[in-house]
């Protein structure tokens, strides 16, 4: 198991060069096995020097987890940039619903990577697998569904967020195995239709 070390003390990359950086991170890695992408490919394609790469990024896995890190934190304030003026929490999960299916329609590549070819084990030894900014906004909003008395006060706020998440990320998953050119975003109604059904809260209760 590989141990990620905090380079947060580490001088930052300029942005131009950080840009050009991820593009070609998110090319190599959506497109071959993560065991099959070298650091010196990744050097070579951006021009980067590998010695400033490794200044920065102290191992493969770290250079990848921190591009991830930020494209979940993208990812988290669009969906606060989404719920902005909503206060029905059934508009509020339908809207969670659509910005994540809208990412993975926008970033195919990102979607790749963080599906097929990103190692798990590894992966979950850093720190940007919880997605906790993220996990923990939508577990709130399921828990004032709850005390609102809108969603399901006998299944834990937790679960209904593996539940949402479990369900929207097998889709996309499927989706993409399958080559499925038709968006996510145009099932929208039908991932809220079940999804709420899921965890609304029951009047025979």
């Amino acid at each position: 198991m590989v141990k990620m070390k905090d380079t947060s003390t580490k001088k930052k990359l300029d942005a131009a060069t950080k840009a050009k950086l991820e593009e070609v991170v998110k090319a190599l890695f959506s497109q071959q096995d993560f065991h099959q992408v070298q650091m010196r490919s990744i050097a070579k394609k951006t021009g980067i020097g590998l010695n400033t790469i490794y200044l920065h990024y102290e191992s493969k896995e770290r250079l990848l987890f921190s591009f991830i890190g930020d494209w979940i934190q993208a990812l988290d304030d669009r969906v606060v940039e989404h719920l902005q003026g909503l206060e029905d929490v059934k508009e509020k999960i339908r809207k969670i619903i659509w910005v994540l299916l809208d990412f993975y329609d926008r970033n195919p590549d990102i979607g790749q990577i963080l599906l097929f070819t990103v190692p798990f084990k590894t992966w979950s030894t850093d720190k940007t697998f919880s997605h906790k900014d993220l996990s923990s906004r939508i577990i709130a909003i399921l828990r004032e569904g709850q005390a609102k008395g809108a969603l399901d006060t006998t299944i834990p706020a937790e679960f209904m967020f593996d539940v949402l998440y479990g369900v929207i990320h097998r889709s996309v998953y499927i989706s993409f195995f399958k080559g499925e050119q038709e968006p996510l975003t145009s099932r929208i109604d039908l991932f809220h239709s079940v999804l709420w059904r899921a965890i609304e809260a029951r009047a025979d209760l």
